[in-house]
């Protein structure tokens, strides 16, 4: 049996899991090197289905025990409605019908607000996802916004972010090498998913993004993810305040004692060697 100290990302660590291939496949690099994972699904309150997503975590609680792996399923529509609904008339006077993919921006930092909350809460140093580069063209997985999500939020309240498998060009292959895939060929379905909820904002923004914003917008994608982004972060650090306000331990005894734990471990992906 392992000890703590033979796990390469120490005692804990979340995962913002959807059930799809993407974020099941990074699950499992994360919780291999992890004394304890916690798969994080976080519901908006809009999306439908939520429960598929129990389907993948069985499998890698089955795969790596229930010691090692807990799945939650958390409502998070309280966030949603400060962060990404907070000033819907501004967003749609800025971005026009580019909000369309912007809006799962900043539904994804909603859930990032919600994560940071149960890290801080659980003493968690570590968070991971299944962004990967060839869905670049949706907001929240370019490599930009990632390193600059990086140091604006993860870094601040004292955490390691990775995402494993950016650079993985066929999770579904690698799920079915593992033995980990649930069913056959999931990046070929749409809109009705047999592991992940189906979003309704979701489906046609990832089109809209695909078909239009990212080929076409060119160097404005940039600009507008900036933007937008820079505009949200100041309601997240509002929201997680005011939540830990009066609370003990306090947020920056929290953030120092996660900031401690983080130090010990590697900074980047790069730098995780195989167990």
């Amino acid at each position: 049996m392992k000890r703590n100290a033979d796990y390469q990302l120490g005692e804990k660590a979340s995962v913002l899991f959807s059930g799809g291939s993407d974020s099941t496949l990074a699950a499992y690099l994360i919780a291999a090197r992890t004394q304890h994972t916690t798969l994080l699904t976080f519901d908006p309150g809009f999306i439908f289905f939520v429960e598929n997503s129990r389907r993948h975590a069985q499998i890698l609680i089955d795969k790596l025990g229930p010691d090692r792996v807990e799945h939650k399923i958390i409502p998070i529509k309280p966030i949603i409605d400060r962060i990404l609904f907070g000033d819907v008339k501004h967003d749609l006077r800025k971005y026009g019908f580019n909000l369309t993919a912007l809006g799962c921006l900043g539904c994804r930092m909603s859930m990032h607000a919600a994560a940071v909350i149960f890290n801080l809460e659980n003493n968690i140093p570590v968070i991971a996802d299944g962004s990967i580069t060839k869905q670049a063209d949706i907001p929240e997985q370019m490599d930009s916004f990632i390193r600059r999500n990086r140091e604006q939020l993860w870094r601040r309240y004292g955490m390691r972010h990775y995402s494993p498998i950016y650079n993985v060009v066929n999770s579904d292959r690698r799920l079915d090498d593992l033995g980990l895939s649930a069913v056959g060929k999931l990046k070929h379905q749409f809109i009705l998913f047999d592991t992940q909820p189906t979003c309704p904002i979701g489906v046609p923004a990832d089109v809209y993004a695909r078909l239009f914003y990212g080929h076409l917008s060119g160097p404005a994608r940039e600009v507008d993810m900036v933007e937008y982004s820079e505009e949200k972060y100041p309601a997240m650090h509002r929201l997680i305040e005011d939540h830990f306000e009066g609370k003990k331990p306090t947020l920056a005894q929290s953030v120092r004692k996660l900031q401690r734990a983080a130090a010990k471990l590697p900074e980047t992906w790069e730098e995780v060697t195989d167990d």
